[in-house]
């Protein structure tokens, strides 16, 4: 397969052709052979091509919520929104932190996902059902309420065998009993988040923190652990919560006030914010309206992003920073994905730079078919995703099939 059109490369963007053999990128070339042709020429105003997308943060539910998504639907919108990689969290029902569940859970993703996956697995309750999950899982996650169900020496022989293995662990940084009482104070989130970067620290496991909402949690964690990295969704870098009206606009941590999306937003553009993650958490129409926590994410956050480019925020290569290069580079996938470049995974979108449109979540492929966002003029476009080099989503339609989808553990 060979793709035309102009392509960003490490070096910037030039206008040429990626040919593409048995799911890897063969060459990048400026011009064709005699008798080559092209299979998709992209090169039109505002199109370009960008390495594949990676989401680090999604709840694709399945299992028993398979009503609110599963991995084919859940998939299908990771490749609407130009995403070629998503992680799955482990809060699922049932809960994915035994060895069981967790091949269970590859079973279900490589059966029904048209894009790759990674796995993140839950903290296990026994010791027994923690040797061997990094076979499959790309990472680990600490909810807060894992610290109330466990003790600290169990967190600590957890975290020391992740230290053994170099696996990273993700937190999610709320105060626990906080958290399970329903605090959303900003400073339970900070003095938990500082707390998190010094115990990581001392044990020296790779730390992320996830989801952080205001620029006093990055500095909580950085200045503590200047090795742990963090990332922040679309909805807690544009959104306060006199945007969104409760019971709606529950999500954990909260939207913050507008002073903490404005410093937050100015930490993504000064590099203090790693990575964008979506967070998507999809749930029924009525539940959302009830006040369930989350957002659907994976169909938006591209345009969100493009649109903080179009207004001078950041640049291209600054989305593909931040939703590619370095989500591959913590995770420890960045010598297969993350760029466009002879010898990686033909992992691309195609987007459109000038498009603008309104967010219409009735055209979401996600079952979710709401969104935060619902109405807001963008600017910024996916036309087209490729995983492996297999086109799966093409102006506006899915085209992948289930079962296309690789875990990246199988592929590193």
């Amino acid at each position: 397969m060979i793709l035309g059109g102009k392509i960003l490369l490490d070096n910037g963007i030039v206008e040429g052709y990626i040919e593409v053999e048995e799911g890897v990128v063969k060459s990048i070339r400026k011009s064709l052979s005699h008798g080559e042709e092209v299979d998709r020429d992209f090169n039109r105003c505002g199109h370009l091509i960008l390495p594949g997308f990676i989401d680090i943060h999604t709840h694709m539910r399945d299992f028993e919520e398979g009503y609110k998504e599963d991995f084919r639907s859940g998939s299908m919108a990771a490749a609407a929104g130009g995403v070629t990689i998503f992680f799955d969290m482990p809060n699922t029902n049932p809960r994915n932190n035994t060895l069981s569940i967790l091949r269970w859970r590859d079973e279900s993703a490589g059966r029904k996902s048209i894009v790759d996956y990674g796995i993140i697995y839950g903290v296990p309750t026994k010791l027994d059902e923690l040797f061997g999950y990094e076979e499959l899982a790309i990472a680990m996650k600490v909810y807060p309420n894992d610290f109330i169900e466990n003790t600290l020496d169990h967190m600590s022989d957890v975290l020391i065998y992740n230290h053994a293995k170099g696996l990273v662990t993700i937190f999610h940084a709320e105060e626990p009993r906080a958290y399970m009482e329903g605090d959303e104070d900003l400073e339970i989130e900070v003095e938990w988040s500082r707390y998190v970067a010094e115990y990581t620290r001392q044990i020296d496991v790779e730390t992320h923190v996830t989801h952080v909402t205001c620029c006093e949690v990055v500095d909580a964690v950085k200045d503590v652990n200047p090795r742990a990295t963090v990332d922040a969704t679309p909805h807690h870098i544009m959104l306060s919560y006199d945007d969104v009206d409760k019971p709606y606009g529950n999500v954990r941590p909260p939207l913050r006030s507008r002073g903490c999306v404005e410093c937050l937003l100015r930490d993504l553009v000064y590099g203090r914010v790693d990575m964008v993650a979506t967070d998507h958490a999809p749930h029924s129409l009525e539940e959302k309206e009830a006040g369930a926590y989350g957002f659907p994410g994976l169909e938006t956050a591209f345009p969100i992003l493009s649109t903080l480019r179009y207004n001078g925020y950041i640049t291209v290569r600054d989305i593909v920073r931040l939703y590619s290069l370095n989500p591959a580079e913590r995770f420890g996938l960045d010598h297969i994905v993350g760029r466009i470049a002879e010898g990686y995974l033909a992992n691309m979108t195609v987007v459109d730079l000038n498009s603008e449109w309104r967010i219409d979540p009735n055209l979401f492929h996600s079952k979710a078919r709401h969104s935060p966002f619902k109405g807001i003029t963008v600017r910024g476009r996916v036309v087209a995703t490729y995983v492996r080099g297999e086109e799966v989503y093409i102006d506006g339609e899915v085209v992948g099939k289930p079962g296309h989808g690789e875990n990246v553990r199988r592929l590193v």
